[in-house]
């Protein structure tokens, strides 16, 4: 019997918080890939990167929290599958990298865009930002090819075994945690430094659709530090404590409920791009408005107004009926 409530606090995140992130996320990150298909935003690189960010977050908050949910009313599948246990822990962490990587990538990118050097511009195009997702989709799976190997179900749990948990922890924290906070938080700076130095020297502006770019890219890199640093750092103290065989029930249910709360947060990144960019962008917000009245007259406004003759024709008679 559990000594603390933190088990069924957990249970109700699962049941509704989860719920919640799953319906967010997708109508969202939807509404990302109907904005970044737009003639007006995909012929920047920049767009291309959060054009994935958007489809990689749709799949990675399909394939980790449908099962979460799932379990909380069923059997749990990756305690009882040693090959489900490992492909989808395996394939949800290819997934949070290519989230994170892919905003490391269009923050070099509007790094370049901001630069007076022909050679750097030239690297903001839309022939390098494939190259570069392709060398990702690539590369990343390989990286993580150490999870289904070791990985394995015991005193029925699906996780990290033994000395691997640690080394796990310091891959997941260098790779996940570490890497992609500082190459955001280097690119943000040296991108607004660059546009100072170009403000200061009297240079040409950008356009406004190049800030706006910037500023989401930005706000973005803010919720993914926020996000990465908390659980890689847990994971870490899971691994160091791992050996320490006498804790007590609550001990284990209060770090059980704190692990919890730093995945809950990884899901987050997941959720939040489009309502990040509809609040930070001014002709996101106003390009997705005038897309939302122009679907509502089209489509919904002007269905209700049209009639079909035959209905006129079948109203008319029907009048005419009534008279006589």
């Amino acid at each position: 019997m559990p000594l603390t409530n933190l088990p069924a606090i957990q249970r109700e995140m699962i049941r509704y918080g989860l719920s919640i992130y799953l319906a967010l996320g997708l109508v969202g990150n939807v509404l990302n890939c109907i904005m970044f298909t737009r003639n007006s935003y995909r012929r920047t690189p920049s767009s291309l990167y959060l054009l994935s960010l958007s489809i990689f977050s749709m799949m990675f908050l399909m394939w980790l929290l449908i099962p979460s949910i799932y379990a909380l009313y069923y059997s749990e599948l990756q305690t009882q599958s040693v090959i489900y246990c490992k492909i989808r822990l395996y394939i949800g962490h290819i997934l949070n990298l290519y989230l994170r990587y892919s905003v490391v990538f269009a923050c070099t990118d509007r790094y370049f865009i901001t630069r007076t050097n022909i050679h750097l511009r030239s690297l903001s195009s839309i022939k390098t930002a494939k190259k570069l997702l392709f060398f990702m989709f690539i590369i990343f799976p390989l990286m993580a090819i150490h999870m289904p190997i070791l990985m394995d179900i015991r005193n029925g749990s699906c996780g990290m075994i033994g000395i691997y948990k640690l080394v796990y922890a310091i891959y997941q924290l260098i790779i996940s945690g570490l890497l992609p906070p500082i190459f955001m938080s280097i690119f943000s700076i040296l991108t607004i430094n660059s546009l100072h130095q170009r403000h200061h020297t009297g240079q040409i502006r950008m356009k406004q659709s190049d800030r706006a770019l910037t500023r989401m890219v930005v706000v973005e890199v803010i919720v993914n530090i926020i996000t990465a640093i908390p659980y890689s750092i847990n994971l870490l103290y899971g691994a160091l404590t791992y050996f320490i065989i006498d804790k007590s029930t609550q001990r284990l249910e209060i770090e059980s409920f704190i692990t919890y709360i730093s995945r809950f947060r990884i899901y987050f990144v997941g959720v939040t791009p489009f309502y990040v960019f509809i609040f930070t962008s001014k002709p996101f917000r106003n390009e997705f408005i005038s897309l939302f009245i122009n679907f509502f007259y089209k489509y919904i406004l002007r269905q209700r107004r049209i009639v079909p003759i035959h209905d006129q024709h079948t109203t008319i008679q029907t009048n005419n009926i009534r008279m006589t």
